[in-house]
């Protein structure tokens, strides 16, 4: 009789947990008959997409052809459907750097991150060799490979101890896993194990059968405030939206190949071009075969990327003079403007001598040529001290400095001019610390023009304006969508 108590009680336990599934389940392989590639499917999306259910537009279906006739491995299946559009939308787009990791972690390698070395690794990954590198560092890892192998679906294997793994794995498994029928969609975009990576513990397992609100699917998915609106690292330079205070260095060799062309081409728009998103059409194609082929060097590039019509429409035509100029030196020389006769030496050279002129005197310098030289990507170089520099610019600098998802093209009007003229001092508040998704000071107000439109009505109705200061624009956006509601332009009042 005790004994049946004891199987009860374990049957008891494992379903209130949310894990039953799991323990009783063996890992699923892909038999050498192939008979069982259904069960091999519905797995593989269940695990990599944490139990979503997915539509029909959202499955990977040329990776699923390839695999049922046998052109790829189930391991190339699980890396295909982590790299697909549908993986990005759910879970780098809608959740929190932090977040996104530990996913990672769980979908891929069956277990949450090990320390916080381990997320900071993968969102520098992410950052500097972008989405489809990072999904591959999981799948072709030396871990996946003795776990999983080639035809094993990835499972949830902390659940037990992992060798060499810490205790406290199995209590991060299971903030990670729901019940058994949640899903990691359900369980919200904020990080469930930044408190013990970060070295505050919380023993106690939440059960499932407690229940769990929902997350407000009507809120920004962004995470705006708090460690996690940024990626995690152990410099105090992350939360300055710079990352590390020694900027990463990127160098054309003579023995690159086209991953590694596409890597600099890359970085050369995300820092020439202040972080932009480019569309196809827009991408000067004869700069780039140019540069690709070996024509033009790092410095060339720069130097045609900053006369083309898309960059003179971004920074020069639509930006006040001073914008222009600190945006320009940024880009450029890596740093803001020292002072104020630079400032105006520089736009001297724009009226008397012309842009292109102007460009020239940037790239052709003497310092552009001992920072960079012919072949290195310009970086930020004013986050840390240099020869001849004041520590004022440190502070200039990093006002030029948008965050992670920001862009130069936002803001027409000089970030810098009052600070360099002496007009005032310079505070810079850390990126994990705004209040909202705006960045600008309560001073700064916006007006929103709406459209709106009742759900099911064919009739429009008239345009409605909104007038909220910068530190109020997350909150009166979120109403506007949820109103359903269309912008028609948002423009900063002077």
């Amino acid at each position: 009789m005790s004994s049946l108590i004891s199987l009860s009680d374990q049957r008891t336990q494992k379903y209130s947990f949310g894990v039953a599934r799991d323990l009783d389940q063996d890992p699923i392989r892909l038999s050498a008959s192939r008979d069982n590639l259904d069960a091999v499917i519905n797995s593989a999306y269940r695990q990599v997409f944490g139990g979503i259910g997915l539509f029909d537009v959202d499955r990977v279906s040329i990776a699923e052809s390839q695999l049922r006739q046998g052109n790829l491995s189930v391991k190339g299946f699980i890396e295909a459907l982590g790299q697909s559009s549908a993986y990005e939308r759910l879970f780098l787009s809608a959740t929190s750097p932090h977040r996104f990791v530990e996913l990672n972690c769980k979908h891929f390698l069956g277990r949450p991150p090990a320390n916080e070395a381990e997320v900071s690794t993968h969102v520098k990954l992410l950052r500097e060799q972008g989405y489809a590198a990072e999904i591959s560092s999981y799948v072709n890892s030396d871990e996946y490979q003795q776990v999983f192998g080639d035809e094993t679906v990835p499972y949830l294997r902390s659940i037990n101890s992992l060798v060499g793994f810490a205790q406290d794995t199995f209590n991060k498994t299971f903030r990670l896993r729901g019940g058994a029928a949640a899903s990691d969609f359900s369980m919200g975009r904020s990080s469930r194990t930044i408190a013990e990576l970060l070295g505050y513990p919380n023993y106690a397992i939440p059960l499932p059968s407690q229940g769990r609100p929902l997350p407000k699917l009507s809120n920004f998915a962004r995470v705006t405030r708090g460690p996690q609106s940024v990626p995690l690292s152990s410099s105090p330079y992350g939360g300055f939206g710079v990352g590390e205070r020694v900027q990463p260095r990127y160098v054309r060799q003579a023995k690159d190949n086209a991953t590694d062309k596409a890597t600099l081409l890359r970085q050369l728009y995300r820092h020439a071009m202040g972080n932009p998103h480019l569309m196809e059409t827009e991408r000067p194609h004869a700069l780039e075969s140019q540069f690709l082929s070996g024509r033009l060097s790092v410095r060339e590039f720069v130097r045609g990327l900053c006369k083309t019509p898309l960059y003179r429409s971004r920074f020069f035509e639509t930006m006040a003079p001073y914008r222009f100029v600190e945006v320009n030196y940024k880009h450029v020389l890596g740093r803001s403007p020292e002072s104020q006769a630079e400032m105006g030496a520089q736009l001297d050279r724009v009226i008397t001598a012309g842009y292109d002129a102007a460009i020239d005197w940037l790239v052709d310098s003497d310092e552009y040529s001992n920072a960079f030289g012919e072949d290195m990507v310009p970086c930020l170089r004013g986050v840390s001290s240099g020869d001849g520099r004041s520590q004022a610019n440190f502070n200039r600098t990093l006002a030029l400095v948008p965050g992670y998802a920001g862009s130069d093209s936002i803001g027409s009007n000089s970030s810098t001019v009052d600070t360099i003229a002496g007009a005032s001092s310079l505070a810079i508040a850390t990126r994990s610390t705004a209040s909202s998704g705006s960045g600008d000071a309560p001073s700064k107000r916006f007006r929103i023009v709406v459209r709106s439109q009742r759900a099911g009505s064919r009739r429009r109705l008239a345009t409605t304006t909104y007038v909220v200061s910068g530190d109020n624009i997350t909150s009166q956006l979120a109403f506007i969508h949820r109103d359903s509601g269309r912008i028609v332009s948002l423009t900063e009042i002077s």
